[in-house]
């Protein structure tokens, strides 16, 4: 290896060990680069509003885990808070948060940090517009698994459905007590062994392709699908975000960096020859590997997935990502040597 070679292969895998280390820094509590909710086998549920109204409907947000309450018509709902006072107003003017009510702190966070706020005096409602719509959505720790511990059923059983237990929000409709009903429930887990041995035999047919006289077009190829699924990647876990503004932008920036060095790399490719383009291919496959798939690990191994695909699908997916991005860091790897006569 050249002294040039040797330093820019000596520079790639210090980027890539850095962007490998931020990558998982990022979010190491969610494991998932888009942020929101991580991959569990708890299932929140909706059975319905009692006593139901007409123009009021309950039911779970897009990200299957946020309350959604929809008034129609005239009605004005008041969801009441953990210790009964007024937390949401929604109606026809829009939706208002009670700033005086410890769930305005309490739900902003999937578990709950303001334990004093639930004891400190209730103050005066002081009523401000958050939305002009008259749709709400809010995290509620009611609806949602708080425990600790793995219940005792599910301990006995876990390979079968259980209902681990019923939860309840109570409203105000036009000043008559409600309730929005539901259970959580537990899912049985997958096997993550079909889908580690698809990203397996991924990765040995990219390696294998990138041996052959093809080379260019395999990794091309393989890098064209790497950034497809990091664009997919983005776009599925998008309604998970619970962040916001520069939050939301930060959350993403590991993926939207794989789909980015994918096109550049493939960009060099097509333009340098291979060998010219093996650091950025080691790269670029790297990332994708992290991003898109050892970030998203748990989603092989658990029921309900935070992402707008069907969990098959969003399993498949990370299984791509860890495939093509191994793939295309080992072939790219093989290439880090003295240059030879493109194939």
């Amino acid at each position: 290896m050249t002294p040039a070679r040797s330093r820019a292969a000596a520079t790639i895998v210090g980027l890539t060990l850095s962007g490998v280390l931020a990558v998982t820094a990022a979010n190491p509590a969610r494991a998932h680069t888009t942020g929101g909710p991580s991959a569990s086998n708890y299932r929140t549920e909706v059975s319905g509003l009692q006593p139901g109204t007409a123009d009021v409907v309950a039911s779970l947000g897009p990200d299957r885990e946020q309350i959604e309450v929809a008034v129609t018509g005239n009605s004005t709902v008041i969801v009441l808070g953990y210790r009964d006072e007024p937390y949401l107003r929604i109606g026809r003017q829009g939706v208002f948060e009670n700033r005086s009510s410890p769930a305005v702190a309490l739900n902003r966070d999937r578990v709950p940090r303001g334990a004093a706020a639930k004891r400190s005096p209730l103050q005066p409602p002081r009523w401000v517009r958050i939305s002009s719509s008259s749709v709400a959505r809010w995290h509620d720790h009611r609806a949602h698994w708080m425990g600790r511990r793995t219940p005792a059923a599910v301990r006995a059983d876990p390979d079968h459905r259980h209902r681990i237990e019923s939860w309840q929000i109570p409203l105000r409709i036009n000043g008559t007590q409600a309730a929005i009903n539901g259970a959580l429930v537990w899912i049985p887990p997958p096997s993550p062994w079909p889908w580690v041995a698809i990203a397996v035999g991924l990765a040995i047919a990219v390696g294998f392709a990138a041996r052959t006289r093809r080379a260019r077009a395999a990794m091309g190829g393989a890098l064209i699908a790497a950034a497809a699924a990091g664009a997919t990647h983005v776009w599925a876990g998008q309604p998970f975000s619970d962040a916001s503004g520069g939050g939301a932008a930060f959350e993403v920036t590991p993926s939207l960096a794989a789909v980015a060095l994918a096109l550049i790399a493939l960009v060099w490719l097509v333009r340098r020859g291979v060998w010219s383009a093996a650091p950025l291919v080691v790269l670029a496959g790297l990332f994708v590997f992290v991003s898109g798939g050892i970030a998203d690990l748990s989603t092989l191994s658990h029921a309900n997935v935070p992402s707008r695909l069907e969990p098959s699908a969003a399993r498949g997916l990370v299984a791509v990502a860890l495939g093509l991005g191994l793939g295309l860091g080992l072939s790219g790897a093989a290439r880090l040597r003295a240059p030879q006569p493109e194939t």
